[in-house]
């Protein structure tokens, strides 16, 4: 007992000896809309082109001009024209493609 009693002791002077820090109010907000914030919050074009690289093989871009590039893409033995939202960096739409 007096033994559990010396070690709290201990222990509470020890905590006591670190000091104590003043409380900190600062606050830091990060809302992050979307996933580029380039120019005009548009996604660059090899931003997007990676994006469609997750999901095919061999992707080159077409058109990356306007609110939605396309790119041409090759998965599991065809060949596909992927559209691509510049801003929200979704894919939108996948057509088969013809060579």
């Amino acid at each position: 007992m007096i033994r559990k009693t010396i070690l709290t002791l201990a222990a509470l002077l020890a905590i006591s000896a670190l000091g104590t820090s003043p409380a900190r109010a600062d606050i830091d907000i990060d809302i992050n809309l979307g996933f580029g914030g380039g120019y005009l919050g548009k996604v660059s074009c090899g931003t997007g082109a990676r994006i469609v690289d997750r999901r095919f093989n061999r992707v080159v871009a077409r058109d990356c001009r306007g609110s939605h590039y396309e790119y041409t893409g090759f998965r599991n033995g065809k060949w596909y024209r992927i559209t691509l939202n510049s801003r929200t960096a979704r894919i939108v739409a996948i057509r088969r493609w013809w060579r």
